[in-house]
């Protein structure tokens, strides 16, 4: 974990209500893990057999955990960091045409920043259908029912966090 007040992990149970949602659908994806923090759900996803994950953090304490996880875990290959900016990045995955089946995002909380990230995942058009993106957040986020060319499929809450499931299936 990395030692900053900043990151708030997603909580185990969080996790596996996550994954059970998820069952086999993460099987051979190339995953998008977007406000990274430790990259717990990208490592759970490389578990679950994801085939690649592309963390996105922008604190360097962070990106370094991440590393130092991969690497313990043996699975350096399957792993590219980008310690960037996510609002950054998601038009540079656009101009490099770079689409992604299976999203996460777990933005800090209180800032509107889950909402935000969702509408220019679709503005960016970086889904690869049929996909699937799970947003999570806060109770008092306000998010939208879709978001051309994603529909909410489920909404799950977990005491203070809510986790949003959306795909375009």
């Amino acid at each position: 974990m990395p030692k900053s007040s900043l990151v708030r992990p997603t909580r185990e149970m969080v996790r596996k209500a996550i994954f059970d949602v998820l069952m086999d659908f993460v099987e051979g994806k190339d995953v998008l893990d977007l406000f990274s923090g430790s990259g717990a759900l990208g490592f759970q996803a490389l578990s679950n057999g994801a085939r690649s994950v592309t963390f996105v953090e922008t604190q360097r304490v962070c990106c370094g955990v991440i590393r130092e996880n991969a690497a313990a875990l043996g699975v350096e290959s399957r792993c590219r960091i980008l310690c960037r900016d996510v609002f950054a990045v998601l038009p540079w995955f656009k101009r490099q045409s770079q689409t992604f089946p299976l999203i996460f995002s777990d933005p800090p909380y209180g800032r509107d920043l889950a909402k935000k990230c969702l509408l220019e995942i679709c503005g960016y058009d970086i889904v690869l259908p049929p996909a699937i993106v799970v947003i999570e957040h806060s109770k008092t986020d306000e998010m939208p029912s879709e978001c051309s060319p994603l529909t909410l499929w489920q909404n799950k809450k977990y005491g203070d966090t809510f986790v949003s499931f959306y795909t375009n299936m």
